[in-house]
């Protein structure tokens, strides 16, 4: 009887302990899954296009606080890599980088072999930037027949002028919006082709102040959002969804 009974008692004991193992032993092996892994081990190699920035009206200004405050949250350190903007989304696929923060809009053009889109984090309509003193003088690109209008080589604006100048429009081009902005500045161009940007729930985030004005608001394709999303090295396992995580609960800018 009392063998009986201590086999009993054997028998409860594992059947409360052992699927208590099983769980402890599971969870511990999901939260190992979870952990990102980088080119390096602890070091989110990130490219941007600017060493840094500091003016709140620069969209790298944002990415890079964004992706900072992401990298501290998953106890990883960001080694900046800074990068020409054309073609720096292919970087994660080719293995130079664990994330593309150049603020890349989601073009099927754009997809690589190895690596993937994030979800997005901001959306854009195309503009030009002018003077305000020229509000009276130009209203849409087609105002700028004889003009210089400048743009960054790759970049969507790039493709918008390219679809929508008409013969006669003057277009320069350029690897920065710092060269552009200091070329417009020294009264070389008339006008910049760039964007104005936008939260996900509509809101303007401001990109200027009082010295310029966007004019010839649209979108580059007509009735479709361009949306802005970081670029994932696939071999980084877990800093996708661990970035898709991150936009779903964090807004865009900080």
């Amino acid at each position: 009887m009392k063998k009986s009974l201590k086999k009993f008692s054997g028998n409860i004991f594992c059947s409360w302990l052992l699927p208590r193992i099983v769980v402890m032993v599971t969870l511990a092996g999901c939260s190992g899954d979870k952990e990102i892994e980088t080119l390096n081990p602890g070091v989110l190699r990130a490219a941007v296009t600017s060493d840094n920035p500091t003016s709140v009206y620069d969209p790298q200004f944002w990415i890079r606080q964004y992706l900072a405050r992401f990298a501290a949250e998953n106890k990883l350190t960001i080694s900046w890599v800074v990068v020409p903007f054309d073609q720096s989304w292919l970087l994660a696929s080719e293995d130079e980088v664990d994330i593309v923060a150049t603020n890349v809009a989601s073009f099927h053009d754009r997809v690589s072999s190895g690596a993937t889109f994030s979800a997005p984090f901001l959306y854009e309509r195309r503009a030009l930037r002018i003077n305000p003193k020229d509000q009276q003088r130009y209203v849409t690109i087609n105002d700028f027949i004889g003009e210089t209008v400048g743009v960054v080589s790759g970049m969507a604006a790039e493709r918008d002028v390219n679809n929508r100048a008409p013969d006669g429009v003057l277009v320069r081009r350029t690897d920065t919006f710092a060269k552009l902005y200091s070329e417009f500045d020294a009264g070389e161009l008339d006008a910049i082709a760039e964007a104005e940007y936008y939260s996900l729930d509509g809101k303007v985030i401001p990109s200027h102040g009082d010295e310029v004005v966007l004019i010839d608001h649209h979108d580059l394709t007509p009735g479709e959002r361009e949306e802005s999303v970081f670029v994932v090295r696939n071999k980084s396992r877990n800093l996708l969804s661990k970035m898709n995580a991150f936009i779903a609960r964090t807004k865009f800018p900080l």
